[in-house]
């Protein structure tokens, strides 16, 4: 007897001392990419070795499922943020709901709120989780230093869902025996491209998560921590893991581990930072990441870490795909059949890849050529009076067109282009398109201003079509561009004059969020630059919605014309060079295209030439030491 109560007790002492597991299964930025990457002819998720796509909702499902191993007890799926905005799935969800749903059918538990949520405004996102979770059960939405304004009512929907708990400060689960504390962070630069979350404000990401872990170590009295973080991680010139979320890990110990998002950060081994552990995915829902810990007195490891690929090598979940099929037949029906657009036609094929790193060489994209084109043709179709040059930032493209197995197209695929923005009358998707009139010594401020902003943040490399112009590398930033001419490869191009003759104007074709940028050329050049943008008879604008391009004057009102209906009509419209009805990418475009032409020169007639006063300066200081110079040699 008392041999056999030693042995229960050494049983009771042994399993006490083993390990408690958690595996945490967690992506980020899925920026609703139901389907795979790419193009979305090649996706064949009901089938298992035909295909070179990767991602795609259907397969991931499948993949949370095996990755459980029949255990979701001991199991969490966690979301990092920006699971919307970026395919033609999201133009349905302020009214269907439809993704949230999806996510949690997929087992998902917790999703952060990330900066591109608010892409619509805070109110659109109110909708968005509102008719979520009206229409069925969505996963607990985490944000934990946002602070709504009780003086305005633009957020009034959102804070009311926080008052609700269907969007929390923070939550607690329990997996395995384990006490999980969970919250979530807007980091400082995702807060600084959310500037839609007004009237509410974003609080400082490291106090809150002080806060945070206070709370629930002390109040609800967790085991662990973790952080579903939208901030990211990055490589310093030494080749050192950094960012928000490192500094995040330093400052806040009481974290354990860290979800992280927003910088599209592929990481196969997680980062750590003492004992804390930092993962991230890269984006898309091209990997799932497992994490697999283990948690004994009061200790939290590592036992192993995974990126799991999200291929072709696994099967779709038809449920899922099922879901996606129906969901793609209401957007056919309410965003493409006004284009006379259908879900599963092809518009476009091409033999080659069409390409755009903003980050790497954006001068040798060839997609952004073909993009400004696309846009500049479209605009003409619609009024061609006074359309005389396009501008396309770098930042507003959001996927490459790639060849895949067959090259073609479908408008799935070009609307992932330009997905972003919405109407400014309208209640639609994408950014509208807008006219103004300038000078030509505006002509030359703007592609001046244009040069120099890629300096500040690579989103704003320009790509131009009808225009071609020359710049002095050599002279004073802001006055580098000495001569500009306008036209077409067809007819040609005609040098304009740099100077303030209002008898004489050109119009721009770009977006109405860009126009807003134009407009305070003035006051980002300290009042030392000025454009004035004029309607066609050269009166100024008051209002820079009176800019916006009509696609039907007939109509009453403004029918806002879009960027990516444009460059998916003008994909269209292209020869069908192989005869088998589809139009064809010219080989044209198979490499990139340069509007501008440097020639460096201290010559000083090619120095001064189209001045507009700033390279004065620098030449009449250095005549003067010249001149001096001279005099004290004589």
């Amino acid at each position: 007897m008392k041999r056999y109560l030693l042995f229960v007790f050494l049983v009771i002492i042994t399993l006490g001392l083993q390990a408690q597991k958690l595996t945490v299964l967690h992506t980020n930025d899925l920026h609703s990419r139901l389907l795979g990457f790419a193009p979305n002819s090649d996706y064949s998720p009901e089938n298992t070795g035909d295909d070179q796509t990767i991602g795609g909702f259907a397969r991931l499902a499948t993949l949370l499922k095996r990755e459980q191993d029949g255990q979701p007890e001991k199991t969490l799926i966690l979301d990092a943020g920006d699971f919307t905005m970026g395919t033609l799935f999201h133009t349905l969800e302020p009214t269907t709901g439809f993704q949230l749903r999806l996510m949690k059918l997929m087992g998902y538990e917790t999703v952060a709120i990330g900066n591109h949520e608010f892409d619509w405004g805070i109110d659109k996102l109110g909708d968005i989780i509102a008719r979520s979770s009206v229409n069925g059960t969505i996963p607990v939405m985490l944000l934990s230093n946002i602070r709504f304004n009780p003086d305005k009512t633009k957020d009034d929907l959102l804070a009311n869902l926080m008052d609700q708990s269907v969007i929390r400060k923070y939550d607690v689960v329990v997996k395995n025996g384990i006490r999980i504390g969970l919250f979530s962070l807007m980091g400082k630069e995702a807060a600084l491209v959310a500037p839609y979350v007004a009237p509410a404000q974003f609080t400082d990401q490291i106090e809150t998560a002080r806060k945070m872990v206070r709370l629930l170590k002390e109040k609800e009295h967790v085991d662990i921590v973790i952080c579903q973080s939208h901030s990211g991680v990055i490589k310093d010139k030494k080749g050192r893991w950094t960012g928000e979320d490192v500094e995040l890990a330093k400052a806040v110990p009481g974290i354990d581990v860290i979800i992280s998002g927003h910088t599209h950060t592929t990481l196969f081994k997680p980062i750590m930072v003492g004992n804390q552990i930092i993962v991230q995915t890269g984006s898309e829902g091209r990997y799932l990441g497992r994490l697999d810990l283990n948690y004994q007195d009061g200790t939290l490891s590592l036992e192993d870490y995974k990126l799991i690929p999200v291929n072709d090598d696994i099967p779709g979940d038809p449920l899922i795909q099922r879901r996606i099929e129906k969901q793609e037949k209401k957007i056919e029906k309410a965003v493409l059949a006004p284009y006379d657009f259908k879900m599963d036609q092809p518009v476009l094929e091409t033999s080659f890849n069409l390409t755009f790193n903003q980050e790497i060489h954006p001068e040798q994209s060839n997609l952004g050529p073909f993009v400004a084109d696309a846009l500049f043709w479209y605009a003409k179709q619609i009024d061609p009076a006074g359309t005389d040059f396009g501008l396309v930032p770098g930042g507003i493209i959001r996927d490459n067109i790639l060849k895949g197995e067959k090259g073609k197209q479908l408008p799935a695929d070009l609307f992932r282009v330009m997905p972003l923005g919405k109407g400014v009358f309208e209640d639609t998707p994408g950014y509208s398109m807008a006219r103004v009139f300038l000078t030509g010594k505006e002509v030359k401020t703007v592609l001046d201003v244009m040069l120099l902003a890629p300096k500040i943040s690579s989103d704003n490399f320009a790509f131009w079509s009808g225009i071609r112009f020359k710049y002095n590398p050599l002279r004073m930033p802001l006055d580098q561009v000495y001569e500009v001419a306008i036209g077409d490869d067809q007819k040609g191009y005609q040098t304009i004059r740099l100077n303030n003759d209002t008898t004489q104007l050109y119009g721009l074709i770009t977006n109405a969020y860009v126009l807003e940028f134009i407009g305070l050329i003035h006051q980002i050049t300290k009042g030392i630059l000025k454009v004035v943008p004029k309607d066609i008879h050269g009166q100024p604008y008051t209002d820079l919605k009176k800019s916006l391009l009509d696609r039907d004057p007939r109509q009453p009102g403004v029918q806002e014309v879009k960027e990516w209906a444009g460059l998916i009509a003008f994909a269209a419209h292209l020869p069908d060079l192989n005869g088998n009805g589809i139009a064809d990418v010219p080989d044209y475009y198979r490499k990139s295209h340069s509007t501008g032409t440097a020639h460096g020169s201290i010559n000083p007639v090619l120095y001064l030439k189209g001045t507009n006063g700033i390279s004065l300066i620098p030449a009449i200081l250095l005549s003067g030491l010249l001149t001096g110079g001279l005099i004290w040699i004589l």
